[in-house]
């Protein structure tokens, strides 16, 4: 079998992917077909070598939807800017549709307000076909696969007022006009079409984030002699030169010199690694001190950052977008509406005899079924569950990412970063020195060293007067050493110390008992205490944890770090299991494992190393300071950085769904009450009118009470 990638344009709705899919389907060679609303992109697993990609683009092509063949984790267009024609569209309609709301504004108080019937035709025109012309290229794609959906039940609601009107205007039948209906739910639904284009290219910022981190050049060494090379040409066994604050450019292994590397990218582990001969090293990550040379054994796509990349996008496109419940609702109202006002037309005309009010009460059925709350009742509220959001630094990508966060019933938490503030500090000190004392002693040392782990005693001991010192010495992975007030001391590792005939069997029985990094303070044979180094969890966590169990969500811890860390982490906030020591090419498979038993399922974090799960996970929530992938994969972003902030989300991810299925509700109660009505020929244009402007009221003012804080 064989895989193909497609970009596709012209996606307007989500009922739009199934039409898609469903066509691939029909076609026998098409063994699985996935077509993502959101990025545009498409994956197709064919027979081998049938149909071919050509063939499978120019089949959706033929759809109305322009297709092309690209390569996996490619996108297209990716400098382009929003088009300006959409801008045009978008505010020239709105700018316009607003005069034409005067004369419905005067009806109400009894005057006469606005511009002449015929400038509001002229206007209304230029909204209905210059604006509103994709609505009806969109239902004619709908009508040449006999499938209805929103744009079906804007075009036809918008084409009812605007008939309507422009025959009230020719004839002058009636003067009630409806050319506002048309032209402000055009404008409006574009509004909505405008920032959901400005999302959908936001989507690809993850794919971009991760290929930034990817190295432009590398240095090696050819014959002897060290020169600069792009990526490209780098090839397998090359020497790999890396030097410090160098990001390493390939996979490798370390052949000689040693330092420590920042691996947080990959692993989410917060400790430097130490990297010495025989030890691997990764692409993207940063080398901290020291240098050393590396063989090259895998490139490109074949790196783990590669890998990462691959997993991103294979989740992204794995994922199914949720059929809009507006797009459920217009496949069945608008042919149920269809029919009416036909029945209407015939049976006035056959049994009554009077084709002329059979034609009236005909449109009026059309205009009472006019969607203008339908067309607000998504916009309306997800604008201002946005606002809302953002308020209380949550940042909302889009309505499916809210559905689904609705429905979540686990949780699977990374820790570092996300738990835990992601540095490391001092957790414990135990010495049987005078604090003080002991805090500059070792402070001395450690001030002259730019080790992460010297780095956190620094800043520990920042308020002592430091001591001066001689044949200040680094032992590279090891510890410091130097003289001070003529005595010698050492700052380092258990084994380091154990190197220098220094006792620490004091001490011994207590460090095994430990979780974190274990610093020791040594003076000549003696040891003079120690430090316990360990990220800390965040204030708020454990409440947060117990919050959630309290709504009845399961929580599960997830990182890279060692277990005993992990275990140790997870008992103190009290999440339901962990899984401890897992690589970030594995943390997608244990979403996918946790999806198959729990249901809907969420993933937290923050870091590189959590892009593909959180791609993958039902909903995906990203930590504010965590990396740009992070934030971009994730389909909805925690801006306080903490759990706290992820119970708001939640809170309001549920009041938002609740919210739009009121407003659908509202929507169609009063057209759908009045549609009788108006078939009897009982229910005049204002009453009409008046109608369509209760229910567009309600949902606004329904979609507002999200504002109140529970």
């Amino acid at each position: 079998m064989k895989t193909f990638h497609f970009q596709i344009r012209d996606m307007n709705c989500s009922s739009c992917v199934g039409k898609i899919e469903k066509r691939l389907q029909e076609d026998v060679g098409v063994v699985e077909s996935s077509v993502n609303f959101v990025t545009g992109k498409a994956r197709v697993t064919i027979k081998q070598n049938r149909p071919s990609s050509k063939a499978l683009a120019r089949m959706i092509s033929e759809m109305g939807y322009p297709t092309t063949p690209i390569e996996e984790g490619e996108t297209l267009d990716e400098k382009k800017k929003t088009n300006p024609w959409l801008y045009v569209r978008t505010f020239g309609s709105l700018f316009l549709a607003l005069p034409l709301t005067l004369p419905m504004l005067g009806n109400v108080l009894g005057k006469s307000w606005g511009p002449s019937p015929y400038t509001q035709l002229i206007i209304a025109s230029i909204i209905q076909f210059g604006a509103g012309y994709s609505f009806y290229l969109a239902t004619f794609r709908g009508l040449k696969t006999f499938s209805a959906n929103m744009d079906t039940l804007v075009a036809l609601g918008t084409s009812a007022a605007y008939f309507y009107s422009l025959f009230a205007v020719i004839f002058q039948v009636s003067k009630f006009l409806y050319f506002e209906t048309s032209a402000v739910l055009i404008a409006l639904i574009l509004v909505g079409r405008f920032f959901e284009h400005r999302s959908k290219q936001k989507a690809q910022g993850g794919m971009k984030a991760l290929l930034k981190i990817e190295a432009k050049s590398a240095r090696v060494k050819r014959g002897g002699v060290a020169k600069e090379v792009t990526i490209e040409e780098v090839i397998k066994g090359d020497i790999i030169l890396v030097r410090p604050g160098d990001r390493i450019p390939v996979d490798g292994e370390v052949i000689s010199g040693s330092s420590h590397v920042d691996e947080s990218l990959l692993t989410g582990e917060s400790l430097p690694s130490l990297k010495e001969r025989g030890k691997k090293v990764f692409a993207g990550t940063v080398n901290i001190e020291g240098s050393f040379e590396g063989k090259a054994t895998r490139l490109g796509k074949e790196t783990s950052l590669g890998n990462m990349i691959r997993l991103v996008e294979k989740a992204q496109q794995s994922k199914a977008p949720i059929q809009k419940l507006t797009d459920k609702i217009s496949g069945i109202f608008v042919p149920i509406v269809l029919v009416i006002a036909i029945l209407t037309f015939f049976i006035w005309g056959l049994v009554m005899n009077d084709w002329t009010e059979g034609l009236l009460s005909g449109i009026a059925v059309l205009v009472i079924a006019c969607p203008c709350a339908l067309g607000l009742a998504v916009p309306t509220v997800i604008m201002v569950a946005c606002a809302q959001g953002a308020k209380d630094g949550i940042l909302i990508k889009n309505v499916e990412a809210l559905e689904r966060a609705s429905k979540v019933d686990t949780l699977i938490v990374d820790k570092t970063g996300t738990v835990t503030e992601g540095n490391l500090a001092v957790a414990e000190m135990h010495t049987d020195l005078p604090k003080e004392e002991f805090i500059t002693l070792s402070a001395s040392l450690a001030y002259h060293s730019a080790h992460p782990v010297s780095q956190v005693i620094t800043r520990f001991g920042k308020e002592q007067e430091l001591k001066a010192l001689i044949n200040f010495k680094s032992h590279n992975g090891k510890g410091l050493s130097a003289t001070i007030d003529e005595k010698n001391y050492l700052l380092g590792s258990l084994s380091f110390l154990q190197e220098n005939r220094v006792d620490t069997s004091k001490y011994e029985k207590q460090i095994a008992q430990k979780v974190g990094m274990i610093v020791l303070l040594g003076k000549k044979k003696q040891c003079l205490g120690y430090f316990v180094l360990a990220d800390q969890i965040k204030k708020d966590s454990k409440e947060a944890i117990r919050a959630l169990h309290a709504l009845g969500k399961k929580v599960f811890l997830i990182s890279g770090d060692r277990r005993k860390v992990v275990e140790n982490v997870a008992q103190k906030i009290g999440v339901d299991g962990f899984y401890a020591e897992v690589l970030p090419e594995d943390k997608t498979q244990y979403v996918k494992k946790v999806q198959e038993k729990k249901g809907v399922v969420a993933m937290v974090g923050d870091g590189i190393n959590d892009a593909p799960a959180l791609a993958c996970a039902d909903v995906g929530f990203a930590i504010a300071q965590g990396t740009d992938v992070a934030m971009e994969s994730a389909a909805i972003g925690l801006m306080r950085g903490n759990l706290t902030n992820l119970l708001e989300a939640l809170r309001l991810s549920h009041k938002t769904f609740t919210k739009i299925r009121q407003n659908l509700f509202f929507a169609l109660f009063y057209n759908s009450l009045g549609i009788p009505f108006a078939a009897l020929g009982l229910l005049n244009p204002l009453i009409a009118g008046a109608a369509m402007a209760l229910s567009s009221i309600s949902v606004v003012m329904n979609s507002l009470t999200l504002r109140k804080k529970s």
